[in-house]
C-alpha cells in the first residue's frame, strides 16, 4: 500500500517500487502496473490542500504482474529512482518561489489599495519592511536557482547527481521555508482576506494552505538538511582520498 500518491485518482499506469532480491538497495526492481489489473484499488486523500492533485490512497492485494512489465534491470531499480531525485527537487524549487512571489505580489497590490489611517497601507513603514523582506528572500533563492539550473544543464548527468545533490536540497528548504514566509507576510498584511476562499485575498488563502504540499513531498526539510551536510562530507572526504561513508 502506499499513500499521497499525485494524480493517483487519473492514472492509467503506476510505477511500482518492489521487493524482488534482498534486503538494501540492490534487491529493488521497478515495475509498471496497469489501473485495469485485480488487486489494485485507489481512493480518493481528502488534503487540506492542492485540490486537484487527485492525491490517491492505493493498495495492491495480490496483484499478478507479467515478467515483461519489469523496467529496466531486475534488482537495479534504486538506480532509476535516485537518477530523478534532483530534478524532482529542482522542480519544487520553483514551484515554492513562484508562489512565494505571487504572494508577494498580491500582497503589493493589495497595499496599494488599502487604506488605513487616511493613508494606503503601502505608505506605512512596517508594511514597506514586510515587502522588502519577502522580495529579500524571493530574490536570493531565485538567484540561487539559475546557477543550479545552469550547473544542470552543463554538467553531465552522472556528475550533476553526484555533485548537486547537496545543493539541491539546500535549496528546496530555501525555497519552501521563502514560500511559508512569504504566505504568512502575505497573509498579515491582507488581514481577514486572506482567511476567505474566494474575494481578494483567495489567492493567498489557497496558497497558504498548500506550503506543506510543498516543504513535505520530495524530501521534507529535515531529511534535505540532514542528506545535504552526508553529502557534503562523502564528497569532501572522496577528494581528500580519505573516504569513510
Amino acid at each position: 500500500e502506499k499513500k499521497w500518491i499525485t494524480n493517483g485518482m487519473f492514472a492509467d499506469f503506476f510505477t511500482v517500487a518492489v521487493r524482488t532480491g534482498g534486503p538494501g538497495r540492490g534487491g529493488l526492481s521497478l515495475l509498471l502496473l496497469e489501473r485495469g489489473m485485480p488487486g489494485i484499488e485507489c481512493k480518493q486523500m481528502q488534503c487540506s490542500g492542492v485540490w486537484a492533485s487527485g492525491t490517491a490512497y492505493i493498495t495492491f492485494s495480490d496483484v499478478k504482474v507479467p515478467v515483461s512489465n519489469l523496467m529496466g534491470r531486475e534488482n537495479e531499480g534504486f538506480r532509476s529512482i535516485m537518477y530523478n531525485f534532483n530534478h524532482e527537487r529542482w522542480g519544487f524549487i520553483v514551484k515554492s518561489n513562484r508562489f512565494a512571489r505571487v504572494c508577494m505580489e498580491e500582497a503589493v497590490a493589495y497595499a496599494q489599495r488599502r487604506r488605513t489611517f487616511g493613508k494606503r497601507l503601502i505608505d506605512h513603514p512596517v508594511i514597506r519592511w514586510k515587502v522588502a523582506e519577502m522580495a529579500r528572500h524571493v530574490e536570493a533563492t531565485h538567484g540561487a536557482l539559475e546557477l543550479l539550473t545552469y550547473a544542470m544543464a552543463r554538467m553531465p548527468k552522472a556528475e550533476a547527481m553526484r555533485k548537486l545533490g547537496a545543493d539541491s536540497a539546500l535549496l528546496k528548504v530555501q525555497a519552501t521555508k521563502t514560500f511559508e514566509y512569504c504566505a504568512r507576510e502575505a497573509a498579515q498584511i491582507m488581514g481577514g482576506n486572506s482567511y476567505i476562499r474566494g474575494g481578494v485575498g483567495e489567492k493567498v488563502e489557497r496558497l497558504y494552505r498548500e506550503v506543506r504540499a510543498f516543504a513535505i513531498p520530495g524530501g521534507s526539510e529535515e531529511i534535505m538538511m540532514d542528506f545535504a551536510v552526508r553529502q557534503a562530507l562523502k564528497e569532501s572526504s572522496a577528494s581528500a582520498g580519505t573516504s569513510k561513508l
